[in-house]
């Protein structure tokens, strides 16, 4: 019988600047009677990544510059929030609006459309944006004030492969085994939110296996498969997104192998902002010949959002 285990740690302490996740990884695991084993593959979040290397910032800190006066009067977001997306150093591609159909479904889907309302208004839009490796954010640069004191924010590093590979290595001198490290985060797509991979280190994050032959011997139309964002989705089952406190978990039973050489950034990245930009657009005008009347106008509608 073939299976995969999930394995939450639930004894992850607050994480404060300076903490050592690999060490704290390992004793909490040692402590709730884990044993680390090789090829495990052990999903953080991305959260306690930022606290334990102090990229937190207070919003009181943040100066609100012309340019973010400026956006925010044409979008409706609070200008603290545009200029701390400004000040992390990522080029926005995008603006889709928390209004009309978008916070009809929002509603719809909440368990307390009175606050989800509220929100929405507050709001106003979410910032889709490119840092500099070309990864896509959809949310905000990422930038989080969640599960964080009222004033707190957290801001994703600039280099989450490197920091995987680090910490990964912590942990394998650690415990002497051979394992697998992925950085999450949380993102939006088109039905809502999942998490994604953002940093990794051991693991190939996608498969290679378009054009293999199936079990009738015909090349498969598909297969590049995924991985990291699969694995990251699934620990996010346990995560949560509100008071569960559950950040760390470890993935058991895949099997796969050991990868040096790729990571987030050389594998998953889309290119420089025109580029994007000409994929999206692109992908948008071919998909609208597909359909028609609402949902054409829907697309379109929502496609030159990222065009502006």
């Amino acid at each position: 019988m073939k299976k995969i285990e999930i394995l939450a740690l639930e004894t992850i302490p607050e994480i404060q600047k300076g903490d050592d996740l690999a060490e704290i990884i390992c004793r909490c695991a040692e402590k709730e009677n884990i044993k680390i084993e090789n090829k495990d593959i052990i999903v953080l979040t991305s959260k306690i990544v930022s606290k334990a290397l102090g990229f937190t910032r207070k919003m009181t800190d943040v100066k609100i510059g012309k340019r973010a006066l400026n956006i925010s009067k044409k979008t409706g977001k609070p200008p603290i929030w545009v200029q701390m997306i400004l000040d992390s150093g990522q080029q926005i591609v995008g603006v889709l609006p928390l209004s009309g159909i978008i916070k009809k479904i929002i509603m719809a889907d909440s368990a307390n459309p009175e606050m989800s309302e509220k929100l929405c208004e507050f709001e106003k839009c979410i910032f889709i944006s490119i840092d500099k490796k070309g990864c896509l954010h959809t949310c905000d640069a990422g930038i989080d004030g969640s599960n964080h004191p009222q004033g707190i924010v957290s801001i994703i590093p600039n280099d989450c492969d490197e920091i995987a590979l680090k910490i990964r290595k912590k942990i394998q001198e650690i415990s002497h085994t051979n394992v697998a490290v992925i950085l999450s985060d949380t993102e939006l797509n088109l039905y809502g939110t999942t998490d994604v991979p953002i940093g990794s280190s051991g693991i190939n994050p996608y498969s290679q296996m378009f054009a293999k032959e199936d079990k009738f011997g015909k090349p498969k139309m598909g297969g590049i498969d995924l991985v990291a964002h699969e694995i990251s989705a699934a620990c996010a089952l346990l995560f949560g997104q509100t008071s569960e406190g559950i950040p760390v978990g470890i993935i058991r039973g895949y099997d796969f192998e050991m990868d040096e050489s790729r990571n987030i950034s050389n594998t998953l990245q889309l290119g420089s902002k025109s580029e994007i930009l000409k994929i999206i657009s692109e992908t948008m005008r071919l998909t609208s010949y597909a359909i028609e009347g609402f949902y054409r106008r829907m697309l379109l509608r929502f496609g030159a959002f990222f065009i502006r």
